[in-house]
């Protein structure tokens, strides 16, 4: 009979897991805003030629199917940055803030095997209020030694957040100024960040989580050794 897998290795499996799902995402955001960019209506020469179509009165607008075709394909490629810029946005966001988790359960001495979130019915992760708006900076990792990028990492993040939420409020404001209407325009460009910053954070998160576990991981051998 095999043992069954210890907590720690099905933790850092969970984690990586969700590292992976942001790193697919990332991927494919970054292929499709490419080919969305690279789909400028503005350098493609339109036909002219019209075609005739079953019920429609020859007095009403001409159908032009290279037209018909060039903006279905522009709106396609739209939609699809649109829904894969999203799924980056929650895998990343996931990523960050599940492997925050594991590694505050750790330092407080317990033994999750699996990082533990909820999710919302749009498919956004439901983060847990003690981890919101960016997790703490975990003084128990200070003798890790990527701790000081790993704080760096906490601050961009940090600052991506807040300019989201303070975008957030500005839009919802009935009326800008255009003093305010320019912190808008800065807030927004500074929150599409958050992806970038939220996976950088988890990727250096993932590092600080096997640091965290190197004590569990020889009191787990030592119990081995001793039986």
């Amino acid at each position: 009979m095999t043992n069954p897998m210890p907590w720690f290795e099905s933790l850092t499996d969970s984690v990586y897991a969700l590292g992976a799902a942001a790193r697919e995402a990332q991927r494919a955001a970054r292929t499709a805003e490419l080919a969305r960019d690279a789909y400028d209506l503005d350098r493609l020469r339109p036909v002219d030629g019209e075609a005739r179509l079953n019920g429609r009165h020859p007095s009403s607008v001409p159908f032009r199917p290279h037209d018909d075709a060039l903006f279905t394909i522009g709106d396609a490629l739209r939609e699809q940055a649109f829904k894969l810029r999203n799924l980056y946005t929650q895998t990343a966001t996931g990523y960050a803030y599940g492997t925050a988790w594991a590694i505050l359960r750790v330092l407080e001495g317990q033994q999750p095997d699996a990082v533990q979130l909820g999710r919302s019915r749009e498919g956004f992760y439901v983060i847990p209020g003690e981890l919101c708006p960016v997790p703490s900076l975990m003084p128990g990792l200070e003798r890790w030694s990527g701790y000081k990028k790993f704080v760096r990492a906490h601050a961009r993040w940090a600052l991506c957040e807040e300019a989201g939420m303070f975008a957030e409020y500005l839009d919802e404001q009935p009326q800008l100024s255009d003093h305010e209407a320019g912190e808008l325009h800065e807030a927004l460009d500074a929150a599409t960040g958050v992806p970038d910053a939220a996976y950088a954070y988890g990727q250096l998160a993932e590092s600080a989580l096997h640091f965290a576990l190197l004590e569990p991981r020889a009191q787990h051998a030592r119990q081995q050794s001793a039986r």
